[in-house]
């Protein structure tokens, strides 16, 4: 297990540099296997609420981000040409009286693309319609008005999306310095839930310690109080303090775009049985992040942790068959309806994750688990979650109470746990060229 300190600007600028270098050579090759001469990549446009005169926050899309930290920056554009190594970066620079400075590169980035200022969209499009049909328009609207074939390719999506699994240096270090920003405030929510604040409160806590607004954050924040756990995605926040019991916060934070994804539950009463739970499913999350790496299947991994899961259930005496057998029977996805992780990036679930080639074949979705996000075998350099989950949602719940499975719950104990919510644990981890695994997320609570 290694680990790693935390970078200042001028290393991460070098980084950069590496970065774009690498995703230059990468891109070269995708220019060369599809056939196209250019490629441009929009960093897309404000959307306006319906029948207002108001945008909705503005946020870069993925293939943008991942080559410029300009989540916040509007109608840019980065121009890959055959040949040439070093991108271009067309900014909009127009007089606006009535918002902010639009936001810039970090120090010593502006170095590695050659950045051009425009003042129309009019000029580009004159400039670049001349090379119809040899430019490949990557963008959410195509606004340069580019072939309807070569707008959004999906040949050229795919080879993207299967480059991108792999993350570079520059990539590994922001995600991990996420991760180094998000635990502190996680530690902060913490203490806040064990001092009564409100679901809204513990949330407004979170986002000053990471001094960041809530539409900068890579995704809204989890933060649900008692049954309220149960709720995979509670973004409702409650603004009224209650008795509390349990405490599941799902939040993290972005670091030039990149996600940190981290997921934590707290017991009130420490001496608790809930408590008690949460532990052993602390150290079966540890568990699971120690059986990944190279070559290691992500199904195979969530049918480890489905009968991890039906171990647990069994030593709480809620499960009265076999762990086998619950697996089997698929009575564990009423406890945990969900995957155990995903690839991290741009995207929190991030893009190419059951990609079998460069021109888009699919493997295989698993038989019995086929909405797993991951079942691509690992590679070196990629960035997983791993995030098992036990809770005790009322609608799984009664759908199991009224089925032909019944009789394997022990339903008078189960009664108890209800009121908890749930339970779910998640760390980010990097697999290494070397084989071994960087668990960022530990390693960030540690520091």
């Amino acid at each position: 297990m290694r680990t790693k300190s935390p970078i200042d600007g001028t290393a991460l600028a070098s980084l950069y540099a590496q970065h774009c270098e690498e995703k230059a050579a990468r891109f070269q090759a995708i220019l060369e296997a599809t056939g196209y001469h250019e490629i441009v990549i929009g960093s897309g446009h404000a959307k306006m609420h319906f029948q207002d005169d108001m945008a909705y926050p503005f946020k870069a899309n993925p293939y943008f981000r991942e080559w410029v930290p300009l989540g916040k920056r509007a109608a840019s554009y980065l121009h890959i040409r055959r040949g040439s190594h070093k991108p271009r970066l067309y900014l909009l620079a127009a007089e606006d009286i009535w918002h902010s400075a639009p936001q810039t590169l970090p120090d010593g980035f502006e170095d590695s693309l050659e950045i051009i200022e425009y003042a129309s969209l009019d000029g580009l499009k004159k400039q670049w319609v001349k090379n119809a049909g040899a430019i490949a328009l990557i963008n959410e609207t195509n606004d340069l008005g580019v072939e309807a074939d070569c707008w959004n390719p999906q040949p050229v999506l795919h080879q993207i999306d299967f480059q991108r699994r792999s993350k570079t240096q520059y990539e590994q270090a922001c995600v991990r310095r996420a991760n180094q920003l998000a635990a502190p405030a996680h530690r902060v929510a913490e203490q806040r839930f064990m001092a009564g604040a409100s679901e809204l409160e513990i949330a407004a806590a979170y986002l000053a310690v990471c001094n960041c607004s809530e539409n900068h954050m890579p995704y809204a924040i989890i933060a649900g109080i008692n049954q309220h756990a149960a709720v995979l995605h509670h973004h409702n926040l409650n603004p009224h303090r209650v008795t509390p019991r349990s405490f599941l916060i799902d939040a993290g934070v972005a670091c030039n775009g990149y996600a940190a994804d981290i997921t934590r539950t707290y017991a009130y009463d420490s001496g608790s049985d809930f408590a008690t739970m949460i532990e052993r499913l602390d150290s079966v999350q540890q568990e699971l992040v120690a059986a990944g790496g190279i070559g290691k299947s992500p199904v195979d991994l969530h049918v480890l942790s489905q009968h991890k899961i039906a171990q647990i259930l069994i030593e709480f005496k809620l499960l009265k068959i076999s762990a086998e057998q619950a697996v089997e029977q698929g009575i564990v996805g009423t406890f945990y309806p969900h995957g155990l992780g995903h690839h991290l990036g741009c995207n929190v679930h991030d893009k190419g994750s059951r990609l079998a080639n460069a021109q888009g074949e699919l493997l295989p979705a698993s038989e019995k688990y086929p909405k797993l996000r991951a079942g691509a075998p690992m590679v070196a350099n990629q960035i997983h979650t791993v995030e098992p989950g036990l809770y005790f949602i009322p609608a799984l719940l009664d759908k199991l109470r009224a089925s032909d499975q019944a009789s394997a719950i022990n339903w008078a104990e189960m009664d108890r746990w209800i009121p908890y919510g749930g339970i779910r644990i998640e760390d980010n981890i990097i697999l290494h060229t070397d084989g071994s695994l960087e668990n960022i997320t530990r390693e960030a609570f540690a520091q």
